[in-house]
């Protein structure tokens, strides 16, 4: 969801912006699918029980009997930095898409909306996304997990509703 928007920043136009943007989503999309066959070729022989983190420990000790110790640590590595990137992606494409939806809910030109990286509504978004969990760490467990679960429910409505408007 952020692609756009960091292309946007950067300024990237014509041929030249082009070609740095093919080569970019080339080597994404190669990594995505190397990491995608790898999970299937991993999950195809290794059983693991339990859940959550401990999962990926596991899943990491019977590779470290597989590939040694650099396998080991190499897919923790690369453990971490999935789940790094999925965090990061959140914390970059909401504050984006709130601060572009205020922007044309205002009716700003184009040229307004180019560094929104630098407005109040995406500064403010990410203090929201900060600090609003923090309430829910004085309720029970079940009650979080249901509100993630309801709220998680309602993400891809929403983006797709936020989609349609910001693509009129």
């Amino acid at each position: 969801l952020s692609y756009g928007y960091w292309i946007r920043e950067r300024g990237r136009t014509g041929r030249e912006g082009v070609r740095i943007c093919r080569l970019d989503l080339a080597v994404a999309y190669v990594m995505t699918a190397l990491f995608g066959v790898s999970m299937i070729v991993i999950g195809s022989q290794i059983t693991v029980e339990g859940k959550g983190a401990k999962v990926a420990l596991q899943l990491a000790d019977q590779l470290g009997v597989a590939l040694g110790p650099a396998g080991r640590w190499l897919f923790l590595l690369g453990f971490w930095g999935a789940v790094f990137s999925s965090l990061l992606g959140v914390w970059q494409s909401a504050p984006y898409l709130f601060a572009d939806f205020l922007a044309i809910l205002r009716g700003a030109p184009a040229d307004e909306r180019q560094h929104l990286a630098k407005t109040p509504a995406y500064r403010a978004f990410l203090v929201a996304i900060a600090l609003v969990p923090l309430v829910l760490l004085w309720k029970p467990v079940k009650q979080v997990q249901l509100a993630y679960a309801v709220l998680g429910a309602l993400f891809m409505p929403l983006a797709a509703l936020t989609l349609l408007i910001m693509n009129n």
